[in-house]
């Protein structure tokens, strides 16, 4: 999954993306979790990828 899926799914589930420096991040008002998103061309990692869903609460 590329980075533009991942927000894509992300921003579908109500999740917010903001940029960084080096990362990007997913932020949902009233959660007050920040997860942060890698800045990578091509696929991230399906590790990265389970793991950002996991603490989004998708997967």
């Amino acid at each position: 999954m590329t980075k533009r899926e991942l927000e894509k799914l992300l921003k579908k589930n109500g999740w917010k993306i903001i940029s960084g420096a080096k990362h990007d991040a997913a932020i949902k008002d009233g959660i007050g979790t920040k997860i942060p998103i890698p800045r990578h061309k091509g696929d991230l990692d399906n590790r990265t990828v389970d793991t950002i869903l996991k603490e989004a609460g998708i997967k």
